[in-house]
């Protein structure tokens, strides 16, 4: 086991909608189909869901070129609505982790951590951490030369959340 601790990235984000709705849009298929990928033109479909402490969840990403991108998500804790924790991986269509990380030495696991707080009655705090767990020396160092992308990946994703979030007051 590596004791090597590694400083996790940070996002933060405040949306204006209440902490309960953006938790289940993080927790709820409903809405995750509508906002969980990287850009505009994406589809998202879940396949599989089983969103709670100890579950998995299995969704596909096409992208506006028609490439599939399959994601496989192991919830570790579901504390609504308050917390999330989830390991997330490239996956095939099974649920088969697969590696196809384009980064050379990519961390085998990273680590998602979600806290949500109230700023008030209609605005939430959302606190993103994103971490490899156990890495080696050569999965800590291309986290560290990928860190300043860090936000633009997740970051995109946020984005998507803000949008789609926004639409439900229409």
């Amino acid at each position: 086991m590596n004791m090597s601790k590694v400083e996790p990235s940070v996002i933060k984000r405040q949306f204006n909608a209440p902490r309960q709705l953006v938790f289940d849009a993080w927790t709820k298929v409903e809405h995750l189909n509508h906002w969980m990928f990287p850009m505009q033109g994406c589809t998202c479909e879940f396949v599989s869901a089983d969103i709670r402490d100890n579950g998995s969840s299995l969704h596909k990403i096409t992208m506006p070129n028609g490439h599939e991108m399959w994601l496989y998500t192991k919830y570790e804790e579901v504390n609504s609505p308050d917390r999330l924790v989830f390991l997330q991986y490239m996956s095939n269509q099974e649920g088969e982790i697969v590696h196809a990380n384009p980064v050379p030495n990519w961390p085998k696991d990273m680590l998602a951590t979600l806290t949500f707080e109230d700023i008030d009655e209609n605005n939430t705090q959302l606190t993103f951490l994103w971490e490899p767990v156990d890495p080696t020396e050569e999965e800590i160092k291309a986290f560290e030369e990928t860190r300043a992308q860090h936000e633009s990946g997740w970051g995109a994703g946020m984005a998507q959340l803000e949008n789609y979030l926004g639409s439900l007051d229409a």
